[in-house]
């Protein structure tokens, strides 16, 4: 597993369980979600045109 796999999975993580959890306000998880998203956009964006390489397994 790369840090790429590892990213992705801690945020889905997040994402699901914050939503039933008392841990932030209503009006704070609209923010939470915009926030997490940029940053997976911004990492996705990187690891496909800045290292110019993709992890995929062709067999």
């Amino acid at each position: 597993m790369t840090t790429f796999h590892i990213i992705h999975i801690i945020v889905g993580i997040w994402l699901a369980i914050v939503n039933f959890t008392p841990i932030m306000e209503p009006t704070s998880l609209a923010w939470n979600n915009i926030i997490l998203g940029v940053i997976v956009a911004v990492y996705n964006a990187f690891y496909l045109f800045g290292r110019k390489s993709v992890d995929v397994n062709q067999s």
